[in-house]
């Protein structure tokens, strides 16, 4: 294979690969954090993991109804119990042996307390008969509470009491930690199977009731292995696994949700306690009993694990989750802290376990997924087709398709497989793929760019060679219609001057350039295209090859400012000894066809049309009304309230038959006049009226008044003499004040 063939064939594809393979590894590097961690991707990632968890509880067609068939059950104290007991929250602790009664008598299966004892109360008899009910069932979980660090993987226990802060904790040893963990947003997703207490290991909250429930020893704790967290029944010969549960990182297991908060079956805490040896406010009132405990509510804890806590907002035992339930038009996320337990506990009953791709898994499909996006994007933007910013809409489009896709992929694989990938690693290789074709594009398109500009860059104005560049279709024959405002320029008496240098013609030549030099500096600072320069003429237009909505103003800033230039230049001209050049400009704005003309060989951006040559004709006017810079009506139009006009006349140019009127451009709008200067403008504007409407002598006097304010104002001689003629052979009734010009 020879060198060129390589660069041409094999070259562009390793090229591509590179770039392909080069953005997985990207985006693995800084999706499994092994360089940095971006926040921000964390951050997203927890956002679309709460979007799934609502999407499959909302799109699914049956969801379990844990009210009848769960195998826990919430006996939620909350502010209506508050209101149904003589004795004010916190309740003497004699309520919780008795609730632990009725719900043994009921066949509750285990009960838990998520609530701590850490001290003993006022009522030491509640404390007393509380104690021996503890000591009477072996059925009862109790909750302990610890402060947890932030800076470990797993949650470290700073400190503990002797009694892991639980007074009864020599009666019952069923403790568990009530512990919530949270993810970085403040959101619970995962739930700790144990905590590390100082190197002892306590089961959380959860893990305890299932040691009760599972018949397992007290403070029994699951074993690490591997990715899962296993739940076993140890013997001296033999360790059975109950449960393998898998691990979403080191301390923690992935909680699938079954709803929003209340999903599972609430039972009150007032109506647990009143059976017929327990009299409750209403029943003092009434003188009657209630006993709300009956046959009906006894049913409902049958072979059940029943959590006691409170549910009153004042405790603050309420924690965002990924599920909300609206109230009030409100999306509520909160959850209170029994019902996560709950979940815990009904998820390993369930087994019932959210799992997660491992990372070699994961990073393969990343890679394949780039370099796949890669190929498709650059091939769909590589298609040639006449608008090609359709191809990027496109390419942009499936960019948000595909990542669409992903997510859409993500939300059916956890909904039915309960397997919950990376949304934002895919998601992000999608993304780099795009922006990679771009960046190949410029790598391939580098060379083609420099070309055209080595090509155009010495023959056509910047601003084209970098349209050209931008848009190479471009470079074809033809033009397009469209409005601007063209400009033509030549200095007076040139002839004469051109004369002066007969023995010299390389100081005309200097002379020539200098002026070309600096009137071409004033072109491109308005961001006007350069046309050509025809010996001492030049022709510029505005609008093209860029649009410019205020071209016409443009065009007239450019030509004051060219006027201004010369003034300063003649003082210098004439100290060198050279003429003082006076220039003549026209400027007019229309319809005309912009673009390159010429051979396939050799062609000129230029601009063609009648309104060119109106500009042109404007520019020799200027000769009959000794004006600077005359523009034409359709130019006034667009600059009317930014500039400062003199109305020379109604014209009919040679080789058209329509009129134009036309104005001597004076300056901008705010331009500084003396008070003569402006009697004589407004003297001029009503003799011209005057001149019209056929009132001859009083238009001369008007004329000659601003002429003699202002002597600048020689076309007010021009109305004189014409007047004066008119006087003594007044023109026909058809008349409209049309000056024909006879010459261009």
């Amino acid at each position: 294979m020879t060198s060129y063939e390589f660069k041409r064939k094999i070259l562009p594809i390793l090229v591509k690969l590179s770039i392909g393979l080069g953005i997985g590894v990207f985006v693995i590097i800084i999706g499994q954090g092994w360089l940095f961690e971006l926040n921000f991707l964390k951050n997203i990632d927890l956002l679309t993991i709460d979007l799934r968890y609502q999407s499959r509880y909302e799109r699914a067609e049956q969801t379990r109804d844990l009210t009848k068939d769960g195998d826990v059950v919430i006996v939620g104290i909350s502010d209506d119990d508050l209101k149904a007991f003589i004795e004010p929250f916190p309740f003497p602790r004699s309520y919780y042996a008795h609730i632990i009664k009725n719900l043994n008598d009921a066949g509750a299966r285990t009960i838990i307390f998520d609530m701590t004892w850490e001290s003993p109360s006022k009522n030491l008899q509640g404390d007393s008969v509380l104690r021996d009910m503890l000591q009477k069932y072996d059925n009862v979980v109790i909750a302990t509470k610890v402060e947890t660090g932030t800076v470990n993987e797993k949650a470290i226990v700073q400190y503990r009491e002797p009694t892991y802060n639980n007074i009864f904790f020599d009666v019952d040893k069923n403790i568990g930690v009530v512990n919530i963990y949270k993810d970085r947003d403040d959101v619970c997703r995962s739930y700790f199977p144990m905590l590390d207490v100082k190197g002892f290991l306590t089961p959380s909250l959860g893990f305890a009731a299932l040691n009760q429930c599972f018949k397992l020893s007290p403070l029994n704790t699951v074993k690490e292995r591997g990715d899962f967290f296993f739940l076993t029944r140890d013997s001296a010969q033999v360790s059975k696994i109950i449960r393998a549960i898998p691990r979403s990182d080191v301390s923690t297991f992935l909680l699938n949700y079954y709803g929003p908060d209340r999903t599972f079956r609430y039972v009150p805490f007032s109506q647990v306690i009143d059976d017929s040896t327990f009299q409750t406010k209403d029943e003092l009132d009434l003188g009657e009993q209630i006993n709300a405990f009956d046959t009906t509510t006894m049913k409902l804890f049958k072979n059940k694990i029943v959590i006691v806590g409170s549910v009153m907002a004042e405790e603050r035992d309420y924690h965002n989750v990924p599920l909300y339930k609206e109230e009030g038009g409100k999306k509520n996320y909160a959850m209170n802290g029994v019902e996560i337990h709950a979940t815990a506990i009904q998820n390993v009953i369930d087994k019932s376990f959210i799992t997660t791709p491992d990372p070699l898994t994961e990073s393969i499909v990343i890679i394949l997924l780039s370099l796949i996006c890669f190929y498709g994007l650059l091939a769909l933007k590589q298609f040639h087709i006449r608008h090609m910013w359709l191809l990027e809409i496109g390419a942009f489009l499936l960019t948000v398709v595909l990542v669409g896709a992903v997510f859409e992929v993500s939300i059916i694989v956890f909904s039915n497989n309960n397997v919950l990938m990376n949304v934002v690693n895919p998601s992000l290789a999608i993304v780099f793929a795009y922006f990679g074709t771009a960046v190949y594009q410029y790598l391939t398109e580098r060379q083609q760019k420099a070309v055209i500009k080595n090509m155009f860059g010495h023959y056509i104005n910047p601003a084209v060679v970098n349209e050209l560049v931008a848009n190479p279709e471009k470079a074809k024959l033809g033009g397009d219609r469209r409005e601007l405002t063209v400009f033509f320029s030549d200095i007076a008496s040139f002839t004469t001057i051109s004369e002066q240098y007969h023995a010299k013609p390389e100081g005309l030549v200097a002379l020539l350039n200098e002026f070309l030099d600096e009137m071409t500096r004033i072109v491109l600072k308005y961001e006007g295209t350069l046309d050509k320069y025809e010996g001492d003429a030049i022709m510029a237009f505005w609008g093209a090859p860029l649009p410019q909505k205020d071209h016409a103003l443009r065009t007239c800033l450019a030509a004051l400012d060219m006027q201004k230039r010369l003034e300063a230049l003649r003082p210098k001209w004439i100290k060198e000894g050279r003429p003082p050049l006076s220039v003549r400009m026209g400027i007019n704005t229309g319809i005309v066809i912009v673009g390159n003309m010429g051979g396939r060989d050799r062609f000129d951006y230029t601009v063609i049309g009648d309104s060119v040559n109106l500009a042109s004709r404007l520019e020799g006017a200027n000769k009959q009304y000794k004006s600077n810079i005359m523009i034409s009506d359709f130019t006034y139009t667009h600059v009317k309230t930014k500039v400062t006009v003199r109305e020379l006349d109604l014209i009919q140019v040679k080789g058209k038959t329509e009129p134009v009127k036309v104005y001597e451009l004076l300056g901008t709008a705010d331009m500084e006049m003396t008070e003569n200067q402006r009697q004589a403008l407004e003297m001029y504007h009503e003799g011209l009226k005057l001149y019209r409407s056929r009132k001859w002598e009083e238009a001369i006097a008007y004329m000659q008044q601003a002429y003699s304010l202002d002597e600048n104002c020689y076309v007010a001689q021009i109305y004189t003499e014409r007047a004066n003629l008119y006087q003594i052979t007044p023109p026909p009734a058809e008349w409209n004040g049309v000056f024909v010009m006879t010459t261009k």
